[in-house]
């Protein structure tokens, strides 16, 4: 017979155990995994949903270091919510890999770890540090928050937490998507899909335009048949014809081809073509390691131009003219390069193949023929940096905000820090300016124009000397102009130089109102501010006057001493640009706070950022 103390021993050993597993399995279940890279998409555009209880749409926007035009808010119930367009990216975050989009979080007092990640990102981030843990008050804390990126063109990925009262019905109807597509990306829901719990992390792949009516796509089937047969029969004849076409060009073009074997890794199944204008020695060398960039045709390229229009050119350089077109319904900008500029064209090439990152440009494929050599690029709706500075209106561009300046200035960053530290080989730039970094719809930068890039080994003797000097005047480092040594101490020289055009808004080598006839280099002016004995004064007075004294004088007097530092003479006196993205990360922070507190003069505004 068991006694009583036996028999309360077994019950708290029975409850222990049950509290044991409960907790074992609520954690499991509650457990948060990265979306599986693809080897299609390294980046994209992704949204992630804030549950923003209390939170102002300015406090939103600075947790996920965003504009507040990247926020769609949702109304449900009582509350507002918000989606959040972030860019999405593969990558490596201490051995894991997945679709990651960092973002910085200014610590409050007495702040846990586990409170900002549960109740401010709503445990939608990947935990790097213990639950429990006492974060530095008034330090940025690093935060990678999960996203995705989806192989269906129609479809983009939205990072979802479960709410009260959600079913799988509820979720698919609230993003326009297929329950079936959600089960295919949340392994968890398989098993029983009728049980969600609050808290879970899902992926949902939302439909870009909606969810087709089944019935009027069954209304279409036999119509759809009959194109299809018919569609079949023209896409061989031209397909046959486009044959003989290729055929009756290549046989009259002199000098070497290119193997097929040295581009397969950079082609599509569609084929390569670089007709007799490379030579087998520029291309000796040459490894790609992208599926993405597609070859096209003369045809294709001549139509999506409308045949080299002039109304379409949209930039010229010093290494070809730009047009914009459309392939496949896309929007595109085509570069038309010279044949005999086959060097920088291979550079381009060869680096965006194995490049992909949100603030880079993107490569989509090339073509050549007809004594010419051509790229296709994403189109950058806003053109350069360049245009917006100077003289804008003239332009018909409004001028920059602070706000939109600041956010250029860290995308920006983050694109060159890319190419320097997180691709398998480090590359150097050599043309970092205002003109070649492009703005989006939004305002948001990509780096672009990779004709004078090189690869430079990751060692201590890292220098790159040049056979001759490359660069624009008025951003070429001393050490380049002295030894002809290009690093990626060079590239911060010159972004220190496109710091100080956002400041200025003035020229990297401008007419000086005291002396006309002489051009006064941008970087004196940064220069002469710190070696006065009121450096802010002196700052006050370059400032752009297009700003309309619409700044917060401590961001840009932080961004002026960036811009400083990376103008130094000496190359191990400069940042390395991965020191200089959490420095803008900051001041990006506080702008925001800035523009939240003018933003309104009622309580509600003066409250918004109490404690950050």
């Amino acid at each position: 017979m068991v006694s009583s103390s036996h028999y309360s021993h077994l019950l708290i050993f029975f409850y222990l155990s049950a509290y044991l597993f409960l907790a074992f399995f609520s954690t499991v279940s509650r457990a948060v995994f990265p979306f599986n890279c693809s080897t299609k998409t390294s980046t994209c555009n992704s949204y992630l949903y804030h549950i923003s209880g209390n939170y102002s749409i300015f406090e939103v926007a600075s947790f996920y270091f965003v504009n507040t035009s990247d926020l769609i808010p949702i109304s449900r119930g009582l509350g507002q919510d918000y989606l959040v367009s972030v860019p999405c990216t593969c990558k490596d975050v201490n051995g894991t890999q997945g679709y990651f989009y960092y973002t910085f979080y200014k610590v409050k007092e007495s702040e846990m770890y586990n409170n900002v990640i549960d109740v401010v990102y709503n445990g939608q981030a990947w935990k790097d540090r213990g639950e429990n843990e006492l974060l530095p008050s008034g330090e940025l804390v690093q935060i990678h928050l999960l996203c995705g990126c989806s192989e269906v063109e129609s479809q983009q990925i939205v990072t979802y937490t479960v709410q009260t009262k959600d079913t799988l019905s509820s979720i698919a109807e609230l993003f326009s998507a297929k329950q079936s597509e959600i089960l295919k990306l949340n392994k968890r829901l398989i098993t029983d899909p009728d049980y969600i719990e609050t808290g879970w992390v899902l992926y949902v792949p939302q439909e870009k335009i909606g969810i087709p009516d089944p019935k009027q796509e069954r209304s279409y089937v036999s119509l759809a048949l009959g194109l299809l047969t018919g569609l079949c029969l023209l896409s061989i004849t031209a397909f046959l014809l486009l044959l003989i076409k290729r055929k009756s060009t290549r046989s009259h073009i002199s000098g070497v081809r290119v193997a097929l074997k040295d581009l397969d890794k950079c082609s599509s199944s569609r084929g390569t073509f670089l007709q007799g204008y490379v030579q087998w020695e520029d291309l000796k060398d040459a490894t790609f390691q992208s599926d993405r960039p597609l070859v096209y045709s003369l045809e294709e390229i001549a139509e999506a131009t409308g045949d080299f229009d002039h109304r379409r050119k949209i930039g010229e350089g010093g290494y070809g003219s730009v047009y914009f077109g459309r392939l496949n319904e896309r929007e595109v900008a085509i570069k038309k390069m010279k044949s005999s500029r086959s060097k920088e064209f291979l550079a381009e090439l060869k680096i965006l193949c194995k490049i992909h990152h949100i603030n880079v440009v993107e490569l989509l494929g090339y073509s050549s023929g007809d004594n010419h050599l051509y790229l296709v690029y994403e189109y950058i709706q806003n053109g350069s940096l360049n245009d917006h500075l100077h003289d804008p209106l003239l332009k018909g561009h409004s001028p920059l905000s602070w706000m939109a300046r600041a956010f250029i200035a860290i995308d920006a960053a983050r694109g060159i820090e890319y190419i320097h530290d997180h691709t398998k080989t480090r590359y150097v730039h050599r043309d970092i300016k205002t003109s070649n970094i492009l703005l989006d719809q939004g305002l948001r930068a990509k780096v672009s124009d990779f004709g004078l890039a090189r690869l430079v080994e990751r060692s201590n003797e890292e220098d790159l000397i040049a056979t001759c000097l490359v660069g624009t005047p008025g951003y070429i480092a001393p050490e380049s102009v002295r030894e002809l040594q290009m690093t990626s101490k060079s590239d911060v020289f010159a972004f220190g130089v496109v710091l100080a055009a956002l400041i200025t808004g003035r020229r990297s080598l401008y007419r000086d109102n005291k002396e006309e006839n002489n051009l006064k280099a941008l970087t004196s002016v940064i220069l002469e501010i710190f070696q006065d004995q009121n450096p802010q004064a002196a700052l006050e007075a370059v400032i752009d006057s297009n700003l309309k004294d619409n700044y917060p004088m401590e961001e840009v007097y932080k961004m002026a001493e960036i811009s400083r530092w990376c103008l130094s003479d000496e190359p191990a006196d400069r940042p390395e640009m991965r020191e200089i993205v959490p420095i803008l990360s900051e001041i990006v922070l506080s702008s925001i706070e800035w523009e939240a507190s003018i933003a309104g003069s009622n309580e509600e505004f003066s409250i918004i950022f109490e404690g950050r």
